[in-house]
């Protein structure tokens, strides 16, 4: 159970005065901030998923498959293309924080399904990593997701070296935050995580999930701050914004196909996992936030929505998104019948990309698109026409995909990757340098 520390109740309350009294201390903190190595708040691309008007885009998605359900809701919201560049990196962060299987962890399927997505658009580096309330090699080992996600073609890392985060707006008591370097420096950062009533403070999910996001101040038990309330005040609810403010997320996905309703996070906490049947994708946090709150409100008796209006107006306030849900186009819609899950629009052509990176050591990604469901063969040769390597052979659905190519054995030099389809041929010199 989370320790309840009197001794750092001060902290909350220094933390949550009002803007006047932070905005007037504000100038003292920018002088110690410019003495120092303290950095800004990660600043987040821009959310490309708004309308004309500018109201932000959420999607919720019915269904039971994570993958079909994916499919749907990308293509529903505009396609991951409009946010990531096609040599792109993205560090996708699920919920890895105990040793407890789904919802209280993100489910494997969900995150490979969620990195495949990401490969259809972009040849660039998939990192995918958390830090939780126990140690995350442990969870890790536990959950057993090393195999797949490294299969899907991703990195599963450890977060290590953190950067000193704070805003210029907050009192001189207040220490400074340790944001992982690993999410501070990522280009797209994917907030991938499942829904789940907290319960103390009632929070749902896209705004909590960034506690993992930093290590605390002078490195000490970021939940230590989190937890530390009286249970008759509400105020400490709005700490969390501060921090996931220090973040900045692009996306949100949240994985509601079955939840922890009442005592959650933990069904050791007396948690039950209910089913929803839902996903939701949206790339303004604060609004994922207010409409997963509608959701547990429907799905859980014992649910307070009451209790995160704190949360989201200080979140609000902070410029993070949209608590108004009359502001954000909500979409509905229900799960495709398509196993695969492309993050962009159905491309109008056979195509065949450069190899990513090119000259390579050791691996490089090859990406291909199709315009429809097709029988496609990609082969390596090396320079005399000799098959090195058969990386396809069989039928792809339409959309964007990428193969990773590994080399064993083979030695310096040029080779050429050839892909083959009915009616449609290509190929691309590669460099493989040891």
């Amino acid at each position: 159970m989370y320790k309840l520390l009197k001794t750092r109740r001060s902290f909350i309350k220094s933390l949550l005065k009002g803007a006047g009294s932070l905005l007037a201390i504000g100038p003292l903190a920018k002088y110690i901030r410019a003495d120092s190595n303290t950095l800004d708040p990660r600043v987040r691309v821009p959310n490309p998923y708004v309308m004309p008007d500018g109201r932000p885009k959420l999607v919720c998605v019915t269904g039971d498959n994570y993958g079909r359900m994916l499919h749907a809701g990308l293509a529903a919201i505009g396609g991951l293309d409009l946010l990531i560049d096609n040599q792109q990196d993205v560090l996708i962060k699920p919920n890895f924080t105990y040793t407890e299987p789904y919802p209280t962890t993100s489910a494997a399927g969900s995150v490979v399904s969620t990195i495949e997505a990401v490969q259809q658009v972009s040849l660039g580096t998939i990192n995918v990593g958390d830090a939780g309330g126990d140690d995350n090699q442990d969870i890790y080992d536990y959950l057993e997701i090393e195999v797949p996600i490294t299969d899907a073609g991703a990195n599963l890392i450890l977060f290590e070296d953190t950067y000193d985060v704070r805003r210029d707006t907050w009192p001189i008591e207040i220490p400074d935050f340790k944001v992982w370097t690993d999410i501070y420096d990522t280009p797209i950062l994917i907030n991938l995580c499942s829904l789940k009533r907290h319960y103390a403070s009632f929070l749902t999910c896209a705004i909590k999930n960034h506690v993992g996001s930093v290590s605390g101040p002078d490195r000490a038990d970021t939940r230590g701050y989190l937890h530390n309330f009286d249970d008759e005040s509400f105020e400490f609810l709005t700490t969390i914004s501060e921090i996931a403010g220090l973040i900045n997320p692009e996306l949100t996905i949240v994985d509601a196909r079955e939840f922890m309703a009442v005592n959650g996070p933990l069904l050791v906490f007396g948690g039950e996992i209910r089913p929803m049947n839902k996903i939701v994708i949206c790339g303004d946090m604060v609004a994922t936030d207010a409409y997963c709150s509608q959701l547990m409100d429907e799905y859980d008796e014992t649910y307070d929505p009451s209790r995160i209006i704190p949360t989201l107006e200080r979140a609000e306030q902070l410029g993070l998104g949209t608590a108004d849900l009359s502001q954000v186009e909500i979409i509905e819609t229900e799960q495709t019948d398509i196993d695969s899950n492309p993050g962009s629009n159905t491309p109008v052509g056979f195509e065949l990309h450069q190899n990513y990176p090119n000259p390579f050591n050791a691996s490089t990604k090859i990406s291909f698109a199709i315009p429809e469901r097709s029988h496609v063969s990609i082969k390596v040769y090396d320079i005399l026409g000799r098959e090195v390597a058969n990386l396809a052979d069989g039928y792809f659905d339409s959309g964007r995909h990428v193969l990773s190519f590994k080399v064993n054995g083979l030695s310096s030099g040029t080779y050429y990757c050839r892909l083959v389809t009915p009616g449609f041929s290509d190929r691309k010199a590669m460099v493989f340098v040891k």
